[in-house]
């Protein structure tokens, strides 16, 4: 049996002010197809899943409405809420363990609620060789992406020996700089990091309780003693490629032959709307602009127009009561300046 699960409890701060705190980006229609990211998503799980019953939500109390309101296929008993954000490792410990009880032997893939992916078969022919893998070889299976540009904004994954459908992996690495990038790039055996995982619910826990008992100790005693809401919330907050991939020896990657990005951040609109005018500037609303090239233009108000003068490279967003202003080499640092204490009393109009 296969389950899907939907990791939906990001804030999406790196988008803002179109993503809020209130409304973050999975609920949202970034490209104007009328389905959210995580509406695309449930989509594309569904055909794996092949029921509703199987597909699972992990998100934020918060957004257990907007889950409600967006996928009502999905049983409310399978929208597994999160106390409060502790990133990835303790939400997915906390996933497997609740679908090892319920639909124990499940071989479970855990998904971003946030990733356009084209190519819908060859999606599921990923996949479904990684399920196979996961089962035959009882390991962690991680989704691996041929680069096609020296990107910054993605981990590695450095393939090691084959293995059936896929490689055993030989290292993962964290977000390089450019030079690194274009190594990478060139190696040829290296993959993007997508965040996409398969693997036995029973091994990952397992494999948890190994590498990372400050984590597993505390909340399976939670879990058995019915105590979750109260431990979460004080458990570390770590990734799972932190907590586990980076260590485990039992990580393996098939290749992923699809069309996949990550939507991070505002310069990933421009690869998601696929549009530019003949100045090279992805536009989203009114514009008038001179001398003005490769920039990003967003305004959601069809009565607001943003007018350019001599810039390139640029995000410039107005949405509500909020405009930004940000070069699009600073993107990856708009989570940190939200964190500003001079922002936290401005009340902003945008959801």
């Amino acid at each position: 049996m296969f389950v899907a699960v939907i990791m939906a409890g990001g804030k999406g701060q790196r988008f803002w002010p179109l993503s809020t705190a209130a409304r973050p980006k999975q609920f949202l229609d970034l490209d104007h197809c009328g389905r959210t990211l995580i509406q695309t998503t449930f989509d594309r799980v569904l055909p794996l899943a092949e029921s509703p019953e199987r597909v699972f939500v992990a998100t934020a109390q918060r957004y257990v409405p907007l889950v409600r309101e967006q996928l009502p296929e999905i049983p409310e008993a399978n929208v597994l809420v999160e106390p409060e954000a502790r990133d990835s490792a303790p939400a997915v410990a906390l996933a497997s363990l609740i679908i090892e009880q319920r639909l124990p032997g499940s071989v479970t893939g855990f998904f971003s609620s946030d990733h356009r992916i084209g190519r819908p078969d060859a999606f599921h022919g990923a996949i479904r060789s990684a399920i196979g893998l996961a089962r035959d070889e009882h390991g962690l299976v991680t989704i691996g992406i041929q680069p096609t540009r020296p990107a910054t904004g993605y981990g590695y994954i450095e393939q090691g020996e084959p293995l059936g459908v896929g490689y055993r992996v030989k290292r993962f690495v964290e977000k390089p700089n450019p030079a690194k990038a274009q190594a990478y790039l060139d190696a040829g055996s290296y993959a993007w990091n997508a965040g996409i995982f398969v693997w036995e619910a029973a091994l990952v826990l397992g494999e948890l309780d190994r590498h990372a008992p400050d984590l597993m100790v505390p909340l399976r005693e939670a879990f058995e003693t019915d105590t979750v809401a109260q431990v979460f919330p004080q458990l570390k907050r770590i990734s799972i490629d932190y907590a586990l991939m980076e260590h485990t020896d039992r990580a393996l990657m098939v290749p992923g032959d699809f069309d996949w990005d990550d939507i991070g951040d505002w310069v990933a609109l421009e690869r998601l709307l696929r549009q530019r005018d003949e100045h090279a500037n992805t536009v989203v609303g009114q514009h008038v602009g001179r001398d003005t090239q490769s920039n990003i233009i967003y305004t959601d108000d069809p009565d607001d127009v943003v007018v350019t003068l001599g810039v390139e490279n640029l995000v410039v967003v107005k949405r509500g009561n909020a405009v930004l202003l940000v070069h699009k080499s600073r993107v990856q640092d708009i989570k940190q300046l939200l964190e500003d204490e001079r922002l936290a009393n401005i009340e902003f109009e945008v959801g």
